[in-house]
């Protein structure tokens, strides 16, 4: 049993987008500012952001991805910045070295097989901010785990 191909390429679009946040999520920016960064990075990766859950827009050659990178504390979600549009007083929050953060993200991707319908990809990973970036917490899954 192997994956198919059009699914295979929807994770390698989630994975694609997860390096995009950890390449660009730095100390020193307000979780705000780093949203702009991340939307412009995405956006000419080829992607296209949305702005509101699950209303991935119906055209088969656009993958469109919702950000929700959030703060991880002791209960989930944290209370210091987060970077998604859904929570605006905690995009004025500055991004400290230390910050625990949930990198988070869905990517939709048309499945020619489903008639052009998109999959949501969901990735979510862990990492703490440092000087030195976005370091995971854990090693992150690079592949889909088929059951058979």
């Amino acid at each position: 049993t192997h994956l198919p191909e059009s699914i295979q390429k929807a994770f390698e679009n989630g994975l694609a987008v997860r390096n995009i946040l950890k390449n660009h999520i730095k100390a020193g920016r307000t979780a705000g500012e780093t949203y702009t960064i991340l939307n412009q990075e995405i956006n000419n990766a080829g992607f296209k952001i949305m702005e509101t859950f699950n209303s991935p827009t119906d055209d088969p050659d656009i993958v469109d991805v919702i950000i929700g990178c959030h703060s991880v504390g002791n209960l989930g979600h944290g209370t210091g910045p987060s970077i998604a549009w859904f929570n605006p007083e905690r995009m004025t929050y500055m991004i400290q070295p230390t910050n625990l953060f949930s990198i988070e993200l869905f990517a939709y991707t048309a499945i020619p097989e489903w008639g052009g319908k998109k999959l949501r990809i969901p990735l979510e990973d862990d990492a703490i901010v440092t000087e030195r970036g976005v370091e995971w917490l854990y090693p992150v899954n690079q592949r889909v785990l088929l059951i058979r």
